[in-house]
């Protein structure tokens, strides 16, 4: 049964109400992770809490319970010649950034990009799927203790 520091071999899907997956490993090979080390999003881990080998679950999460609600104040322009791919400078496409945070450390990160201006480029750094209702499937194929 799955309890904090289990080892789990599992698959697992992340897709929108209306079935249009995000991410997915069931066409895969199953992942292993270890539930507690943020591998996956806490709020999503706890679901996963007395599962055991061969169980499967489906459950719809709110914004606030999978990804977060989106905040409007979490965009900021930068200068577009940061980008050293331009091609991919187009609105809609998401990039993978390198943050920096309060304790120095750097982290990754993505943002969308919301607009282009000029020379500036309006990036949205909320998850992509912050503000989304989310359904979370998993099949648990093996617990080791």
């Amino acid at each position: 049964m799955i309890k904090y520091n289990s080892k789990v071999k599992l698959h697992y899907s992340i897709s929108s109400i209306d079935d249009l997956v995000f991410e997915s490993t069931f066409d895969k090979e199953p992942v292993d992770i270890t539930i507690g080390n943020g591998i996956i999003p806490q709020k999503l881990e706890m679901t996963l809490y007395g599962l055991s080998d061969n169980k499967e679950q489906t459950i719809v999460l709110s914004p606030l319970d999978a990804f977060g609600v989106k905040d409007i104040n979490k965009t900021k322009y930068v200068p577009r010649d940061l980008f050293p791919n331009q091609e991919m400078v187009k609105v809609g496409n998401i990039i993978e950034l390198d943050i920096k945070e309060n304790d120095g450390d750097e982290a990754t990160s993505f943002a969308m990009i919301k607009e282009i201006e000029r020379n500036q480029v309006l990036l949205d750094l909320n998850h992509p799927l912050a503000g989304l209702e989310i359904k979370f499937k998993v099949k648990i194929i093996k617990v080791y203790e």
